[in-house]
């Protein structure tokens, strides 16, 4: 596993409470360990990466997996801060996800986009896709509490992509008030950008099961 770091994001007193046991377990686990927070005095400081925007954005957990993937050139496996596996679990989720470019661990509780694109929170992003000749399908909803970046994916390419994307994300969020408390974070949604971006630019991903 000496290929595969894991990724953490603590970014409010919340979430970090949420992560600094865990944190201290996966350490004493043996695993490498990358946090990006805004509270740095809780965690080693060779592990840290100042989160130091005044508004947290959703985006900003992939960015970090991807710079950590360019950065460091190794695997990533992150974790969302309430969602924690087991030791077994961990080496059992790298093993399955090593021969594909991304994996996540679940969807949105209401399936893939089919089921999520008559709500109003998302007429934008139609808009952009009719404007941008993206066909429309039903996409994988990406629910990334547990995923994993591979190091030999074109993640330059997944992260470029990702930031012309994002604006409209950020607007959507902005647009309506069925995702998340405003001004304390922006944008959302952002496995459903990830689907696609690596669907419009035929990159395989796949669900991994515990």
């Amino acid at each position: 596993m000496k290929d595969t770091i894991i990724a953490l994001v603590a970014v409010g007193d919340k979430s970090v409470q949420s992560v600094r046991e865990y944190y201290v377990k996966l350490k004493k686990m043996g695993f490498e360990v990358r946090i990006l927070t805004d509270k740095p005095h809780y965690f080693n400081e060779k592990d840290v990466r100042l989160y130091t925007k005044k508004i947290f954005n959703y985006f900003d957990k992939l960015f970090f997996c991807l710079n950590l993937v360019s950065e460091l050139d190794k695997n990533v496996l992150y974790f969302d801060d309430d969602y924690q596996l087991s030791e077994n679990d961990i080496i059992s989720y790298i093993e399955n996800s090593i021969s594909y470019p991304f994996t996540y661990l679940s969807n949105w509780p209401d399936g893939n986009f089919y089921n999520y694109k008559e709500r109003k929170c998302f007429r934008y992003l139609l808009e952009y896709l009719e404007y941008k000749k993206i066909p429309l399908k039903d996409f994988e909803t990406i629910w990334e509490n547990v995923s994993f970046y591979n190091r030999k994916a074109n993640h330059s390419l997944i992260e470029k992509e990702l930031e012309i994307i994002k604006p409209v994300f950020d607007f959507i969020s902005l647009m309506n008030d069925e995702s998340y408390t405003k001004p304390f974070v922006i944008s959302g949604a952002e496995g459903l950008a990830l689907s696609i971006v690596m669907n419009i630019n035929d990159i395989p991903f796949k669900k991994i099961s515990l």
